[in-house]
Order: structure tokens, then sequence, then C-alpha cells
């Protein structure tokens, strides 16, 4: 990105969790329902030089959980909405501004800074009240501020293949307002771009995801669910026209270890998710480059 330059742009993710687990007492059914989450965020990103630019990122979205024939203190229907994080990020472009054949890398941080869409209580605790309390395990931030760092790399020369890899890293710097310290997390993304192809005019690219998240704390308490790894795969087209740039892709899971429940239980559970996304991105010039 050329100094002066505004890179504008805008994605629209959604996720289908299909999932379950055995009865939590005698007199309960399993639990088997839906969780599905629609988020859109929109993000700028300002040439404040050739090496270095300034970034911000909004999310914004609806999570919506679904059981049907089933109405408990632990699962109903439910839904909730609004603004999520918002973050802010500097980057570093330490080779090949052009974007010509060779490597280019950027190093990069921010922070998160959460919105108060966020869980106040800890459902587990209402969840072991005698009788259970309603509660939910969901909401549209953890409320928590964070620290982010990453790298990314792409290599780009004669071979019809781009390749390409970015690695983040985010921990809380503190538990929140209502006593929760959500685990860190760690990406990493391999990306691939078939760039002398073309799938209904598009470019099609691939990408192998790794997501591992710590465990989260209530009050101190590790939370029993939380925690776990999953490994993604993802496929889709690019379509570029002038400076405008969309993208569509389907992703997948091809591995996951997840507790639905928690650690070490009798309970059986399981997860089956799937998801697509849209993204927009576009270039617009102020001043001199």
């Amino acid at each position: 990105m050329d100094k002066g330059e505004l890179l504008v742009g805008s994605n629209f993710s959604s996720q289908f969790i299909d999932w379950g687990h055995g009865a939590l007492g005698p007199e309960e059914e399993p639990h088997e329902g839906t969780l599905d989450s629609y988020i859109g965020d929109l993000n700028i990103n300002y040439g404040l030089t050739e090496k270095w630019n300034l970034g911000m990122n909004m999310v914004i979205g609806k999570r919506t959980m679904h059981f049907p024939q089933l109405d408990s203190p632990h699962h109903r229907d439910e839904s909730r909405s609004g603004i999520g994080d918002l973050s802010i990020d500097l980057r570093y472009l330490s080779s090949n501004i052009s974007f010509g054949p060779g490597t280019r890398l950027f190093f990069g941080g921010g922070i998160i800074i959460p919105s108060n869409n966020t869980l106040k209580s800890d459902p587990f605790e209402a969840g072991r009240e005698i009788p259970p309390l309603d509660h939910t395990h969901f909401d549209m931030s953890e409320g928590a501020f964070k620290l982010v760092g990453e790298i990314q790399y792409f290599k780009r020369d004669t071979l019809p293949i781009v390749k390409g890899g970015i690695l983040k890293y985010s921990s809380a710097l503190t538990e929140n307002d209502y006593s929760f310290m959500p685990g860190y997390q760690l990406d990493a993304v391999a990306m691939f771009y078939w760039q002398t192809k073309q799938i209904f005019k598009g470019i099609p690219q691939f990408s192998l995801i790794g997501q591992k998240r710590g465990v989260d704390y209530w009050d101190g308490d590790v939370v029993p669910n939380s925690g776990g790894f999953i490994l993604q795969v993802t496929a889709g087209l690019m379509w570029i026209l002038d400076s405008h740039h969309f993208t569509v892709s389907f992703r997948k899971p091809i591995y996951q270890k997840l507790n639905m429940v928690q650690e070490e239980s009798s309970i059986e559970n399981n997860a089956d998710m799937w998801g697509f996304s849209f993204s927009y991105r576009t270039v617009l010039s102020f001043g001199d480059k």
C-alpha cells in the first residue's frame, strides 16, 4: 500500500454448528440444537508511509441458538446481536513494497477494544443452582481488552501458485468487568492462489486454517468446556475488477478436538460445523504517491 492510500473492505461470514450432548440429569433428555452465527465487519487500512499502515476493524453481527422441542434452563431458543469488538493495529512492511515477484513480509501488532455486549455472569454457576437458573453461554464480545501480534508472509514468482501465510496471537490483558478471563488464541493460516487458472472468471484460492484456544476462567476457576483445537480447510474464488476485489469461500473442519461439555466428562457430546464468507475490498488514493 502506498502512502496516502486507503484500503476499504468488508466481510460477511456465517457459521452453522449442529451440536449436542447427553442428558445432564436423570430427568432430562439429550440436548440437540444449532448455533448459527452471522458476522459482518468493516475494515480500513491507511498508508502512513510506503512501509507503515494503520488499520481498524469493527465487528457487528448476530448469533442464534435453536433447540427444537427443548426449553430448559441450560438451552432454549435465544439470540444475541449488536456490535462486537473494535481492533486497531499498526503494520510494518519489511520487503517488496510494490508486490512484484519475491517475498512480501509484514509485522504487526495492536489492541482489541471490547464492546459491552458480553456475558455479565458465570453461566456455569447459574447451571449448578438447584433448581438451575436460566443462563446462556454466548454473546458478541468476550468483554476483555486484548493485545494482538501477527506476521504475514507471501511469496510471488513465475510459478502458477501464489503462496502465503499468517500467524496471529492474541491474549487478554486482564479479566473483564464481570470476572471473566478469556484464553489466548493462536491462529495459523496457509493460503494458496492459483493465479493462472480461472473458474467462472474467478481465481481459485485454498486455505488451511488452524486455531488453538487456551482455557477460559470465571472468577479464577477454569471454564469446564473451554480450550481446544480446530483445523479447517477453505476453498473459494476471487474476482478482480480494476481496483475492486470480490471473494466467496466455503469452509469445513477436517479435524477438531473440542469438548462441548467438559474435560474428562462421561457425557457424550458432538459438533458438526461448516460456513461460508463473502468479502469485498478496494483501494482509494489520497494525496501524492
